[in-house]
């Protein structure tokens, strides 16, 4: 393992480089072109002046151009060291002015040396005329240049601060997202797992052999549990695996009584749907439309062009006429709704003709 880990440190060193070596590259090739454009037009612009040698305006403003790629990183050093909202302003305004001079002097420096040396190869010579005004000629194109040079650095760093700060916020929001959904669904389990037990107590008394199939439904329940704890969507037909155990427990303990049916499309069994979504619907309708242990429950799952539809009606005692308040399991799946496909899913009651509830919920189909 530390052998393969060094390896893929070397290749993204080496991805790095040849990012870093191509971007290079690039400015430089701007920075030529550039130069390249501005010589033209200085050439144009001579046109109607006394002849002279076509390549030297080139060299002039290529000279110039490439000696402020080379002083460039010396820019983004000093806007590192003294950042434009940093504090206090006069030190930073100060710092600046001197490096905007230095850069100045490096620059026409740098400049009319690479002339003279371009000139001498050429069998000319170059002449700089008065030293001061030529120093202070340059110096007031330098410090737009400078100034310029350090608004795109500054603005720069600023588009990545912004943007890493967004990409942490999101992440964040995912870590904080997921946890609060895997705390939903565990949530889920011991609420089950409370009523089940109960269930089984009830049965002990009356009739051993069901109390024992439904420990059996019971530990196929908490083993595919335990089994898919880490996930959050998991395929529809495992899902349903869950509910025909729990259903076929409520049986057990209300025999002859309840009623279960369930009515799946073709072709869905692998969508993806998310964990112990329908479980806590239906035993609501266990446990407060059917509450005397009698009737009849419908489960339908359809697909409805690019949503999942899923109904779970029963014949109970239908809604209250005071407004109904959203228990543990409602709620429940209302919050894990939401955090899943926010603004984009349904969740309804309504009531059931003649007599009973049906809950709908459906969202986007996630193959």
């Amino acid at each position: 393992m530390p052998c393969v880990g060094k390896s893929a440190r070397r290749r993204t060193g080496r991805a790095r480089v040849a990012l870093v070596a191509v971007g290079l590259a690039a400015i430089t090739a701007l920075a030529i072109l550039l130069g390249i454009y501005w010589g033209l037009n200085h050439l144009i612009g001579l046109r109607s002046g006394p002849p002279i040698a076509a390549w030297k305006p080139f060299v002039g403003e290529l000279s110039s151009v490439l000696v402020i790629l080379a002083l460039s990183p010396f820019i983004v050093r000093v806007e590192q060291r003294f950042r434009l909202d940093a504090r206090p302003r006069s030190r930073i305004v100060v710092a600046h002015a001197v490096a905007a001079i230095a850069f100045s002097a490096v620059h026409t420096t740098s400049m009319v040396i690479l002339r003279k040396i371009v000139y001498a190869l050429a069998g000319d010579s170059y002449d700089f005329g008065n030293v001061f005004v030529g120093w202070f000629y340059e110096l007031q194109k330098d410090v737009i240049t400078y100034l310029t040079i350090l608004l795109i650095v500054f603005a720069v760093r600023e588009f990545r601060e912004r943007r890493s700060g967004e990409l942490r916020a999101a992440q964040l929001a995912a870590q904080l997202s997921d946890a609060r959904l895997r705390h939903l669904t565990a949530q889920v389990d011991p609420h089950f797992l409370f009523n089940a037990l109960n269930a089984i107590s009830n049965r002990m008394r009356e009739d051993v052999d069901a109390a024992d199939r439904m420990i059996s439904h019971l530990g196929d329940l908490l083993r595919a549990a335990y089994a898919t704890d880490q996930q959050l969507l998991v395929p529809l037909h495992s899902e349903l695996e869950w509910l025909r155990g729990y259903a076929a427990m409520m049986a057990e303990r209300f025999r002859g009584q309840l009623s279960f049916e369930l009515q799946v499309d073709p072709g869905l069994d692998d969508i993806k749907v998310p964990r112990l979504l329908l479980q806590p619907l239906v035993e609501n309708a266990f446990r407060h439309g059917l509450a005397e242990g009698r009737g009849c429950l419908w489960v339908s799952v359809r697909r409805a062009h690019d949503r999942l539809c899923c109904t779970i009606s029963d014949d109970g005692v239908g809604l209250p006429d005071a407004p109904l308040g959203r228990g543990t399991g409602l709620s429940n799946v209302s919050r894990r709704l939401q955090l899943l496909f926010p603004h984009d899913h349904e969740l309804t009651l309504a009531a059931r003709e003649p007599r009973g509830t049906v809950v709908t919920v459906a969202f986007p189909i996630s193959e």
